[in-house]
Order: structure tokens, then sequence, then C-alpha cells
């Protein structure tokens, strides 16, 4: 359970991500297959859209952190992938720029955190 104030913050930015991924008609309710949650890659990007990446993989993984009170990551760079897959938004597409706007605050968080 988040008990600083940095963490409620956190917390409170995944939130913010989930429903925005959502308004961007990006949330998906059928998880990747378990091939596509093993990659080793960064953001799984051999097996998954960022996206998926940030609603199975990234929001899950932070919200555990802070439920079981373990560290946070120091340092976070998300914009430079978000960068990339706004770049596949075509016409008619609900817009990227609400969940863009929650991974630069999320990056804000942790740049140079300790």
């Amino acid at each position: 359970m988040p008990c600083s104030a940095s963490e409620v913050q956190v917390e409170k930015l995944l939130s913010q991500l989930a429903e925005a991924l959502k308004t961007a008609e990006q949330w998906t309710y059928s998880p990747p297959s378990q091939w596509a949650m093993q990659s080793e890659l960064p953001f799984a990007c051999d097996r998954m859209g960022f996206a998926q990446w940030l609603q199975f993989i990234f929001i899950p993984k932070m919200n555990e952190l802070l439920q079981e009170e373990k560290p946070l990551p120091t340092r976070m760079a998300l914009m430079p992938m978000a960068q990339e897959w706004a770049k596949e938004y075509t016409t008619g597409q609900p817009t990227r720029e609400p969940v863009l706007d929650v991974l630069a605050q999320i990056d804000l968080a942790f740049c140079g955190a300790e």
C-alpha cells in the first residue's frame, strides 16, 4: 500500500494511464498469450504492441511494487518508445495525446528520483 507522497503520486498516475488508454481505445480485454508475456526484449516489442505492454506488464508490475512496498525504479524513460508508438496513429482513431501526457508525467516523476 503506497504511503509516501511520491508513491501516492505514482499510483494516481498509473490510474490515469489506464483511463487514458481506455479513452484512446487502446485498452483491450483479452490478455496477450503466455508466449507474448514471456518476451525478454524491452517493452516486449517483439511480441506485443506498446499499449498492450503498458496495460499487461507495466501497470500491473508497478502496482505490484507499490502494494508490496518494494523499491520503485529510480529512473524511467517511457517517452521515446511512446513517441514511436504515437507515430502509428492513423486518421479516425482517438487521439493518443492523453496517453503521452500521462507517460511524460510518469517519466518526470522518475527523473533522477532516488
